[in-house]
Protein backbone atom coordinates (compact mmCIF):
# COMPACT_ATOMS: atom_id res chain seq x y z
CA UNK A 1 0.00 0.00 0.00
CA UNK A 2 1.22 3.48 -0.83
CA UNK A 3 2.23 5.87 1.95
CA UNK A 4 -0.94 8.01 2.02
CA UNK A 5 -3.33 5.77 0.15
CA UNK A 6 -6.91 7.02 0.43
CA UNK A 7 -5.99 10.59 1.33
CA UNK A 8 -8.07 13.02 -0.72
CA UNK A 9 -6.38 16.08 -2.16
CA UNK A 10 -8.26 18.92 -3.83
CA UNK A 11 -5.82 20.55 -6.23
CA UNK A 12 -6.79 24.14 -7.10
CA UNK A 13 -3.32 25.18 -8.28
CA UNK A 14 -2.16 26.70 -11.53
CA UNK A 15 1.21 25.95 -13.13
CA UNK A 16 3.04 27.36 -10.09
CA UNK A 17 1.78 24.79 -7.61
CA UNK A 18 1.00 21.88 -9.92
CA UNK A 19 3.97 19.80 -8.76
CA UNK A 20 2.76 19.62 -5.15
CA UNK A 21 -0.26 17.57 -6.14
CA UNK A 22 1.89 15.31 -8.29
CA UNK A 23 4.13 14.52 -5.31
CA UNK A 24 1.15 13.68 -3.12
CA UNK A 25 -0.43 11.62 -5.90
CA UNK A 26 2.76 9.60 -6.30
CA UNK A 27 2.64 8.91 -2.56
CA UNK A 28 -0.79 7.36 -3.03
CA UNK A 29 -3.24 10.23 -2.53
CA UNK A 30 -6.34 10.58 -4.69
CA UNK A 31 -5.64 13.99 -6.19
CA UNK A 32 -8.51 15.74 -7.97
CA UNK A 33 -7.50 18.77 -10.01
CA UNK A 34 -10.42 21.18 -10.34
CA UNK A 35 -10.28 23.37 -13.43
CA UNK A 36 -12.57 25.63 -15.42
CA UNK A 37 -14.51 24.10 -18.32
CA UNK A 38 -12.00 25.64 -20.74
CA UNK A 39 -9.10 24.07 -18.86
CA UNK A 40 -6.41 24.98 -16.35
CA UNK A 41 -3.90 27.67 -17.39
CA UNK A 42 -1.23 25.08 -16.61
CA UNK A 43 -2.25 23.23 -19.77
CA UNK A 44 -0.76 25.98 -21.91
CA UNK A 45 2.19 26.90 -19.68
CA UNK A 46 5.60 26.72 -21.29
CA UNK A 47 7.26 24.60 -22.53
CA UNK A 48 4.89 23.58 -25.29
CA UNK A 49 5.23 21.99 -28.71
CA UNK A 50 3.18 22.25 -31.88
CA UNK A 51 0.67 19.49 -32.32
CA UNK A 52 0.48 18.57 -28.64
CA UNK A 53 -2.81 18.90 -26.80
CA UNK A 54 -1.19 20.09 -23.58
CA UNK A 55 2.15 21.48 -22.44
CA UNK A 56 5.03 19.34 -21.28
CA UNK A 57 4.60 20.86 -17.83
CA UNK A 58 1.01 19.64 -17.65
CA UNK A 59 1.94 16.17 -18.92
CA UNK A 60 4.61 15.87 -16.23
CA UNK A 61 3.00 17.43 -13.17
CA UNK A 62 -0.66 16.56 -13.73
CA UNK A 63 0.10 12.87 -14.16
CA UNK A 64 -1.52 10.59 -11.58
CA UNK A 65 -4.36 13.07 -11.02
CA UNK A 66 -8.02 13.17 -11.94
CA UNK A 67 -9.69 16.20 -13.53
CA UNK A 68 -13.00 17.74 -12.53
CA UNK A 69 -14.29 20.65 -14.62
CA UNK A 70 -16.49 23.15 -12.76
CA UNK A 71 -17.86 26.61 -13.47
CA UNK A 72 -18.22 28.15 -10.03
CA UNK A 73 -20.58 30.82 -11.41
CA UNK A 74 -23.12 28.05 -11.97
CA UNK A 75 -25.00 27.23 -8.73
CA UNK A 76 -24.90 23.49 -9.36
CA UNK A 77 -21.15 23.48 -9.86
CA UNK A 78 -20.63 25.68 -6.80
CA UNK A 79 -22.52 23.08 -4.79
CA UNK A 80 -20.31 20.36 -6.25
CA UNK A 81 -17.22 22.29 -5.19
CA UNK A 82 -18.58 22.58 -1.66
CA UNK A 83 -19.14 18.82 -1.58
CA UNK A 84 -15.54 18.23 -2.67
CA UNK A 85 -14.28 20.56 0.07
CA UNK A 86 -16.36 18.72 2.65
CA UNK A 87 -14.82 15.40 1.60
CA UNK A 88 -11.21 16.54 1.14
CA UNK A 89 -8.31 16.01 3.51
CA UNK A 90 -5.99 18.51 1.84
CA UNK A 91 -6.58 21.53 -0.40
CA UNK A 92 -3.71 23.06 -2.40
CA UNK A 93 -3.76 26.51 -3.98
CA UNK A 94 -1.15 28.76 -5.58
CA UNK A 95 -3.21 31.81 -6.58
CA UNK A 96 -2.93 33.61 -3.24
CA UNK A 97 -5.49 34.79 -0.69
CA UNK A 98 -6.87 37.71 -2.73
CA UNK A 99 -7.80 35.56 -5.73
CA UNK A 100 -9.08 32.72 -3.56
CA UNK A 101 -11.18 35.11 -1.48
CA UNK A 102 -12.93 36.32 -4.63
CA UNK A 103 -14.07 32.75 -5.25
CA UNK A 104 -15.03 32.16 -1.62
CA UNK A 105 -12.26 29.57 -1.37
CA UNK A 106 -9.74 31.17 0.97
CA UNK A 107 -8.71 29.50 4.22
CA UNK A 108 -11.14 31.56 6.27
CA UNK A 109 -13.97 30.39 3.99
CA UNK A 110 -13.29 26.68 3.64
CA UNK A 111 -12.40 26.04 7.29
CA UNK A 112 -16.03 26.82 8.06
CA UNK A 113 -17.07 24.07 5.66
CA UNK A 114 -14.50 21.47 6.77
CA UNK A 115 -12.64 22.11 10.05
CA UNK A 116 -10.46 19.04 9.42
CA UNK A 117 -9.19 20.38 6.11
CA UNK A 118 -5.47 21.01 5.66
CA UNK A 119 -5.14 24.13 3.51
CA UNK A 120 -1.81 24.48 1.67
CA UNK A 121 -1.23 27.98 0.30
CA UNK A 122 1.83 28.71 -1.86
CA UNK A 123 2.70 32.37 -2.52
CA UNK A 124 5.85 34.21 -3.49
CA UNK A 125 6.54 35.88 -0.14
CA UNK A 126 3.99 34.29 2.17
CA UNK A 127 0.52 35.37 3.23
CA UNK A 128 1.72 37.83 5.89
CA UNK A 129 4.41 40.48 6.22
CA UNK A 130 5.20 43.67 4.29
CA UNK A 131 5.83 41.80 1.01
CA UNK A 132 2.69 39.69 1.07
CA UNK A 133 1.00 40.26 -2.25
CA UNK A 134 4.16 41.37 -4.07
CA UNK A 135 4.62 40.24 -7.67
CA UNK A 136 6.16 36.79 -7.80
CA UNK A 137 7.64 36.05 -11.19
CA UNK A 138 10.27 33.34 -11.29
CA UNK A 139 13.11 35.82 -11.77
CA UNK A 140 11.88 38.08 -8.95
CA UNK A 141 11.86 35.13 -6.58
CA UNK A 142 15.31 33.90 -7.59
CA UNK A 143 16.67 37.39 -6.93
CA UNK A 144 14.79 37.85 -3.65
CA UNK A 145 15.55 34.34 -2.40
CA UNK A 146 19.32 34.49 -2.81
CA UNK A 147 20.21 31.87 -5.46
CA UNK A 148 21.19 34.43 -8.11
CA UNK A 149 24.14 35.71 -6.07
CA UNK A 150 26.31 32.57 -6.44
CA UNK A 151 25.54 32.61 -10.18
CA UNK A 152 27.62 35.72 -10.81
CA UNK A 153 30.98 35.78 -12.56
CA UNK A 154 32.86 38.60 -10.92
CA UNK A 155 31.26 41.93 -11.75
CA UNK A 156 29.04 40.52 -14.50
CA UNK A 157 25.28 40.13 -13.91
CA UNK A 158 24.03 36.81 -12.51
CA UNK A 159 22.98 34.08 -14.91
CA UNK A 160 19.24 33.46 -14.67
CA UNK A 161 17.89 29.89 -14.42
CA UNK A 162 17.10 28.25 -17.73
CA UNK A 163 13.40 27.56 -17.08
CA UNK A 164 11.08 28.62 -14.23
CA UNK A 165 12.08 26.55 -11.21
CA UNK A 166 11.40 28.61 -8.08
CA UNK A 167 7.90 27.26 -7.54
CA UNK A 168 9.12 23.70 -8.19
CA UNK A 169 11.38 23.90 -5.16
CA UNK A 170 8.61 25.39 -3.06
CA UNK A 171 6.25 22.65 -4.25
CA UNK A 172 8.34 20.07 -2.44
CA UNK A 173 8.18 22.16 0.75
CA UNK A 174 4.42 22.44 0.32
CA UNK A 175 4.04 18.68 -0.01
CA UNK A 176 6.19 18.14 3.08
CA UNK A 177 4.11 20.67 5.01
CA UNK A 178 0.91 18.90 3.99
CA UNK A 179 2.27 15.56 5.22
CA UNK A 180 3.33 17.05 8.56
CA UNK A 181 -0.11 18.59 8.98
CA UNK A 182 -1.69 15.19 8.29
CA UNK A 183 0.38 13.68 11.08
CA UNK A 184 -0.57 16.51 13.44
CA UNK A 185 -4.25 16.02 12.63
CA UNK A 186 -4.11 12.48 13.97
CA UNK A 187 -3.53 14.02 17.39
CA UNK A 188 -5.56 17.21 17.21
CA UNK A 189 -8.38 16.16 14.90
CA UNK A 190 -8.17 19.60 13.30
CA UNK A 191 -6.91 20.93 10.02
CA UNK A 192 -4.56 23.88 9.69
CA UNK A 193 -3.14 26.42 7.28
CA UNK A 194 0.22 25.54 5.70
CA UNK A 195 1.63 28.88 4.53
CA UNK A 196 4.50 28.30 2.05
CA UNK A 197 6.65 31.24 0.91
CA UNK A 198 8.63 30.51 -2.24
CA UNK A 199 11.27 33.06 -1.22
CA UNK A 200 12.04 31.10 1.94
CA UNK A 201 12.11 27.77 0.09
CA UNK A 202 14.85 29.01 -2.23
CA UNK A 203 17.44 29.12 0.53
CA UNK A 204 18.18 25.49 -0.28
CA UNK A 205 19.30 26.52 -3.77
CA UNK A 206 22.04 28.94 -2.67
CA UNK A 207 24.79 26.31 -2.26
CA UNK A 208 24.69 27.13 1.48
CA UNK A 209 25.83 30.71 0.85
CA UNK A 210 22.59 31.80 2.51
CA UNK A 211 24.40 30.90 5.74
CA UNK A 212 27.70 32.59 4.87
CA UNK A 213 27.10 36.03 6.37
CA UNK A 214 25.91 34.52 9.65
CA UNK A 215 29.27 32.80 10.15
CA UNK A 216 31.38 35.72 8.95
CA UNK A 217 32.28 34.24 5.56
CA UNK A 218 32.38 36.73 2.70
CA UNK A 219 33.55 36.35 -0.92
CA UNK A 220 37.21 37.21 -1.24
CA UNK A 221 39.48 38.05 -4.15
CA UNK A 222 42.37 35.69 -4.86
CA UNK A 223 45.56 37.72 -5.18
CA UNK A 224 48.27 39.56 -3.28
CA UNK A 225 46.34 42.63 -2.20
CA UNK A 226 44.94 43.14 -5.69
CA UNK A 227 41.35 43.83 -6.66
CA UNK A 228 40.90 40.83 -8.93
CA UNK A 229 37.14 41.03 -9.26
CA UNK A 230 37.24 38.43 -12.03
CA UNK A 231 38.58 35.92 -9.50
CA UNK A 232 36.06 36.48 -6.73
CA UNK A 233 34.89 33.11 -5.41
CA UNK A 234 31.09 33.10 -5.09
CA UNK A 235 30.60 29.38 -5.42
CA UNK A 236 31.41 28.17 -1.94
CA UNK A 237 33.94 25.75 -3.46
CA UNK A 238 37.04 27.60 -2.34
CA UNK A 239 38.44 27.37 -5.85
CA UNK A 240 38.52 31.09 -6.50
CA UNK A 241 37.27 30.62 -10.05
CA UNK A 242 34.17 32.15 -11.61
CA UNK A 243 31.26 29.83 -12.28
CA UNK A 244 31.69 29.90 -16.06
CA UNK A 245 35.35 28.97 -15.64
CA UNK A 246 34.36 25.64 -14.10
CA UNK A 247 32.82 24.50 -17.39
CA UNK A 248 35.16 22.94 -19.92
CA UNK A 249 34.56 21.73 -23.46
CA UNK A 250 35.27 18.11 -24.28
CA UNK A 251 34.90 16.05 -27.45
CA UNK A 252 31.17 15.45 -27.07
CA UNK A 253 29.92 18.06 -24.65
CA UNK A 254 30.88 19.88 -21.48
CA UNK A 255 32.67 18.98 -18.26
CA UNK A 256 32.23 20.46 -14.78
CA UNK A 257 35.64 20.66 -13.08
CA UNK A 258 36.90 22.93 -10.32
CA UNK A 259 40.62 23.64 -10.27
CA UNK A 260 40.30 23.66 -6.50
CA UNK A 261 42.91 24.87 -4.07
CA UNK A 262 43.18 24.87 -0.30
CA UNK A 263 42.65 22.18 2.36
CA UNK A 264 39.20 21.11 1.18
CA UNK A 265 39.63 20.78 -2.58
CA UNK A 266 43.33 20.98 -3.36
CA UNK A 267 44.02 17.24 -3.13
CA UNK A 268 41.51 16.55 -5.91
CA UNK A 269 43.32 18.96 -8.22
CA UNK A 270 46.53 17.08 -7.49
CA UNK A 271 44.74 13.87 -8.47
CA UNK A 272 43.68 15.48 -11.74
CA UNK A 273 47.27 16.24 -12.70
CA UNK A 274 48.26 12.69 -11.75
CA UNK A 275 45.73 11.53 -14.34
CA UNK A 276 47.22 13.88 -16.90
CA UNK A 277 50.71 12.59 -16.13
CA UNK A 278 49.54 8.99 -16.55
CA UNK A 279 48.17 10.01 -19.96
CA UNK A 280 51.62 11.20 -21.00
CA UNK A 281 51.10 14.93 -20.49
CA UNK A 282 54.19 16.97 -19.39
CA UNK A 283 52.72 18.21 -16.11
CA UNK A 284 55.25 16.90 -13.60
CA UNK A 285 55.76 20.34 -12.06
CA UNK A 286 52.06 20.46 -11.23
CA UNK A 287 52.04 16.96 -9.75
CA UNK A 288 54.85 18.03 -7.41
CA UNK A 289 52.77 20.90 -6.02
CA UNK A 290 50.70 20.48 -2.87
CA UNK A 291 47.50 22.05 -4.14
CA UNK A 292 46.16 22.16 -0.60
CA UNK A 293 48.57 25.04 0.09
CA UNK A 294 48.59 26.79 -3.29
CA UNK A 295 46.20 29.45 -1.95
CA UNK A 296 48.98 30.65 0.34
CA UNK A 297 51.41 30.77 -2.60
CA UNK A 298 48.90 32.87 -4.53
CA UNK A 299 48.45 35.30 -1.64
CA UNK A 300 52.22 35.69 -1.24
CA UNK A 301 52.76 36.24 -4.96
CA UNK A 302 54.84 33.07 -5.43
CA UNK A 303 52.16 31.66 -7.72
CA UNK A 304 51.35 34.60 -10.01
CA UNK A 305 48.24 35.13 -12.08
CA UNK A 306 50.17 34.23 -15.22
CA UNK A 307 50.82 30.76 -13.80
CA UNK A 308 47.14 30.36 -12.92
CA UNK A 309 46.31 31.15 -16.53
CA UNK A 310 48.84 28.55 -17.72
CA UNK A 311 47.27 25.95 -15.43
CA UNK A 312 43.86 26.65 -16.85
CA UNK A 313 45.13 26.49 -20.43
CA UNK A 314 46.74 23.12 -19.70
CA UNK A 315 43.51 21.75 -18.26
CA UNK A 316 41.47 23.18 -21.14
CA UNK A 317 43.64 21.64 -23.85
CA UNK A 318 43.68 18.25 -22.13
CA UNK A 319 39.94 17.99 -21.54
CA UNK A 320 39.27 19.03 -25.13
CA UNK A 321 40.71 15.65 -26.20
CA UNK A 322 38.48 13.54 -23.91
CA UNK A 323 34.92 12.28 -24.18
CA UNK A 324 32.41 12.56 -21.36
CA UNK A 325 32.64 8.83 -20.76
CA UNK A 326 36.44 8.96 -20.50
CA UNK A 327 36.23 11.78 -17.98
CA UNK A 328 33.63 9.96 -15.89
CA UNK A 329 35.73 6.79 -15.76
CA UNK A 330 38.84 8.77 -14.82
CA UNK A 331 36.92 10.63 -12.12
CA UNK A 332 36.10 7.31 -10.46
CA UNK A 333 39.60 5.88 -10.90
CA UNK A 334 41.56 8.94 -9.77
CA UNK A 335 39.00 10.39 -7.33
CA UNK A 336 38.41 13.65 -9.17
CA UNK A 337 35.98 16.50 -8.49
CA UNK A 338 35.03 16.25 -12.12
CA UNK A 339 31.87 15.12 -13.89
CA UNK A 340 30.29 15.33 -17.34
CA UNK A 341 27.41 17.78 -17.72
CA UNK A 342 24.58 15.51 -18.80
CA UNK A 343 22.02 16.55 -21.35
CA UNK A 344 18.41 15.43 -21.03
CA UNK A 345 19.15 12.75 -23.62
CA UNK A 346 22.10 11.54 -21.53
CA UNK A 347 19.90 11.27 -18.46
CA UNK A 348 17.20 9.37 -20.31
CA UNK A 349 19.77 6.83 -21.47
CA UNK A 350 21.87 6.44 -18.32
CA UNK A 351 22.21 2.88 -17.04
CA UNK A 352 22.02 4.01 -13.41
CA UNK A 353 18.61 5.63 -13.73
CA UNK A 354 17.37 2.73 -15.84
CA UNK A 355 18.45 0.23 -13.19
CA UNK A 356 16.57 2.19 -10.53
CA UNK A 357 13.40 2.42 -12.66
CA UNK A 358 13.51 6.21 -12.52
CA UNK A 359 11.49 6.58 -15.70
CA UNK A 360 8.08 4.93 -15.86
CA UNK A 361 6.03 4.40 -19.04
CA UNK A 362 2.52 5.82 -18.69
CA UNK A 363 -0.06 5.58 -21.43
CA UNK A 364 -3.73 5.41 -22.31
CA UNK A 365 -3.75 3.21 -25.39
CA UNK A 366 -3.25 6.17 -27.72
CA UNK A 367 0.32 7.01 -26.75
CA UNK A 368 2.86 6.30 -24.06
CA UNK A 369 5.10 8.79 -22.26
CA UNK A 370 8.18 8.16 -20.14
CA UNK A 371 7.79 10.18 -16.95
CA UNK A 372 9.94 10.47 -13.87
CA UNK A 373 8.45 8.01 -11.43
CA UNK A 374 9.85 6.61 -8.19
CA UNK A 375 12.01 9.21 -6.36
CA UNK A 376 13.39 6.72 -3.82
CA UNK A 377 13.78 2.97 -3.65
CA UNK A 378 11.89 1.49 -0.68
CA UNK A 379 10.88 -2.02 0.28
CA UNK A 380 7.15 -1.47 0.01
CA UNK A 381 4.87 -0.50 -2.85
CA UNK A 382 5.00 3.10 -1.67
CA UNK A 383 5.02 5.03 -4.92
CA UNK A 384 2.53 4.75 -7.74
CA UNK A 385 2.49 6.25 -11.21
CA UNK A 386 -0.28 4.69 -13.23
CA UNK A 387 -2.28 7.52 -14.77
CA UNK A 388 -1.35 9.96 -17.53
CA UNK A 389 -2.29 13.63 -17.16
CA UNK A 390 -6.08 13.92 -17.47
CA UNK A 391 -8.12 15.54 -20.19
CA UNK A 392 -10.38 18.46 -19.22
CA UNK A 393 -13.15 17.19 -16.95
CA UNK A 394 -12.31 13.58 -17.70
CA UNK A 395 -13.31 12.41 -14.22
CA UNK A 396 -15.94 14.97 -13.23
CA UNK A 397 -18.73 12.50 -12.57
CA UNK A 398 -16.66 9.60 -11.26
CA UNK A 399 -14.52 11.65 -8.87
CA UNK A 400 -17.48 13.48 -7.36
CA UNK A 401 -19.33 10.18 -7.00
CA UNK A 402 -16.34 8.48 -5.36
CA UNK A 403 -15.79 11.30 -2.90
CA UNK A 404 -19.45 11.44 -1.92
CA UNK A 405 -20.02 7.73 -1.27
CA UNK A 406 -17.32 6.83 1.25
CA UNK A 407 -15.04 8.53 3.81
CA UNK A 408 -11.47 9.18 2.78
CA UNK A 409 -8.69 6.89 3.93
CA UNK A 410 -7.38 9.59 6.23
CA UNK A 411 -10.83 10.08 7.77
CA UNK A 412 -11.25 6.34 8.29
CA UNK A 413 -7.89 6.25 10.02
CA UNK A 414 -8.95 9.02 12.37
CA UNK A 415 -12.14 7.15 13.26
CA UNK A 416 -10.26 3.91 13.93
CA UNK A 417 -7.67 5.74 16.03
Amino acid sequence: MAFISGTRVLDLTDERGLMTGRILADLGADVVHVEAPNGSPARSAQPTAAGREASFLWEAYAANKRSVALDLAVPGDAARMRALIEAADILIESSGPVAMRREGLDWSDVRQINPRLIYVSMTGFGRTGPKAGYAESDLILWAAGGPLEPHRDGSRPPVRPSIPQAHRLAAADAAAGALLALIARRTTGRGQLVDVAVQAALGSATLATVLAAAVGDVPRAIGAGQELTHRVDRSGSGSGTPAASKKWECVDGMIEFHVGIGPAAGAFTGNFFQWMLAEGEPVQKYTELDWRTVDKLIESGEFPDAEIDRVRATVRDFLATKTKDQVLRAAVQYKLLCVPIFTTADLAATEQLEARHTFVPVGDGERTLRLVGMPAAVNVDAFTLTRRAPKIGEHTDSAIRDWSTAPSGAQEEAVLA
